[in-house]
């Protein structure tokens, strides 16, 4: 289908007509020429001026403008479903615009918008297979600033699935296009950098990490965009949390919390003090360390924040685990199970931590049990991660029974499901 403004444009071409003398007395030259690239709709009375200049009956441009200016609003429309994460309403309208294309609605543009939905109602594979596509599409028509932006999200999508090695390869590819993108906003430069830290973060690698999260600062230092820099100052203090530099680690930790508080960010500021009780836990301050996560589960309640407090809880337990406080460390076990009834993902992270109770309370068998449930979970959402553990320490508590085939057993059980689940995402062949 022919657009608006290429018939507008063909047909002045065609009367050996230039822009100025289409638009002379009617619109200026600018508005002639965002017209004819579809980035300006005339209103009727211009565009019959228009269609008197070219010698047209303005029927034959009416029908295409209509049509055009029910797409844009459709477009907008699922834009706006999109922000307000409506992704049931947004993904079919940008389905249907993909459908039968419009020449102002460049295709790859609004399959950039579709694969961003799928991201976000994860359903990751459709986002990665059409962000792909784009990203085919635009480097065959040399659109750097495009191709930054599809990096960044296959970045993304694959950061989702934990597949970290796959997120740092995009998210590099990222960043060695900075140099051919002509225009790019710090704020994305410095989100983009931000990411790339992520990754080396989650593959243990925290010297580089910590040089791409001070690059990211250095971009934002003095910007408005507080949240931004209060997420790079977050990051920086849990990377050097992880190199045991504690001075630093609380140094950046403090100007973190700071900055959430300053913006009345709750959560982010219990999530910021919660940071900071586990690296007083590394400085050996674990009763503190009790206190203050006890302190940040009380006030997500109070504050009704929705959160993942698994992680918390689990932390508690094994603090009461270090500090020789066993039977404390099993009531709490056990509370925590009770109010995490009906989200078994979570539950998981509590029976491995009761798992570590048994075994430091010597019953072996009852944390060979606890670990087993723990471990059902973990397989049946591909958590690699925790699996690997999970199996490991089964293994160890089977040495320790001195049940030497068992063992074994779970150490070739561990490798096989390992290797079929890299194999499934890519990075094994």
């Amino acid at each position: 289908m022919v657009s608006l403004g290429q018939k507008i444009r063909e047909l002045r071409i065609r009367k050996g007509l230039t822009q100025q003398e289409l638009g002379s007395g009617i619109v200026t030259i600018s508005m002639i020429s965002q017209i004819e690239s579809d980035k300006a709709y005339p209103s009727h009375k211009v565009l019959e001026q228009i269609a008197s200049r070219l010698e047209t009956p303005i029927e034959y441009f009416v029908a295409d403008m209509q049509t055009q200016m029910e797409q844009s609003s459709i477009y907008k429309l699922a834009k706006a479903y999109l922000a307000a994460q409506n992704y049931d309403m947004a993904i079919p309208l940008f389905r249907d615009l993909i459908s039968t294309p419009a020449p102002h609605l460049p295709v790859h543009e609004v399959q950039y918008d579709l694969a961003d939905a799928f991201l976000m109602s994860e359903e990751v594979e459709k986002a990665v297979e059409l962000f792909e596509q784009v990203l085919d599409t635009v480097v065959r028509k040399n659109d750097n600033h495009f191709t930054l932006l599809c990096l960044n999200k296959l970045g993304e999508a694959r950061y989702s699935q934990e597949n970290y090695p796959l997120a740092l390869y995009h998210w590099r590819k990222a960043y060695e296009t900075f140099s051919r993108v002509k225009e790019i906003d710090p704020f994305t430069r410095a989100r983009i950098i931000s990411n790339l830290a992520h990754a080396h973060f989650q593959l243990g690698e925290f010297e580089d990490a910590i040089r791409f999260y001070q690059e990211s600062y250095n971009l934002l230092r003095g910007s408005t965009n507080l949240r931004q820099l209060a997420e790079v100052y977050l990051r920086l203090g849990i990377s050097y949390q992880k190199m045991r530099e504690w001075s630093r680690a609380v140094d950046y930790c403090h100007d973190a919390l700071t900055i959430y508080e300053s913006l009345q960010n709750i959560k982010q500021a219990i999530d910021v003090k919660a940071n900071f009780a586990l690296v007083e836990a590394e400085q050996g301050r674990t009763d503190d360390a009790i206190t203050l996560l006890h302190e940040c589960l009380s006030e997500y309640r109070r504050q009704e924040i929705p959160v993942d407090s698994a992680m918390i809880h689990r932390e508690i337990v094994m603090l009461y685990v270090r500090a020789g406080r066993l039977q404390e460390a099993e009531a709490f076990c056990q509370e925590s199970l009770f109010l995490m009834a009906e989200q078994p993902e979570h539950q998981a992270q509590i029976y491995h931590a009761l798992s570590a109770v048994k075994r430091e309370q010597g019953e072996i068998p009852a944390a060979i049990e606890w670990l087993k449930r723990a471990l059902n979970t973990f397989q049946e959402r591909n958590q690699l991660r925790e699996t690997r553990l999970a199996y490991q320490e089964l293994a160890n508590l089977y040495e320790h029974l001195g049940d030497y085939v068992m063992a074994n057993d779970t150490l070739r059980q561990m490798n096989a499901i390992l290797d079929t689940s890299l194999r499934r995402i890519g990075i094994l062949v």
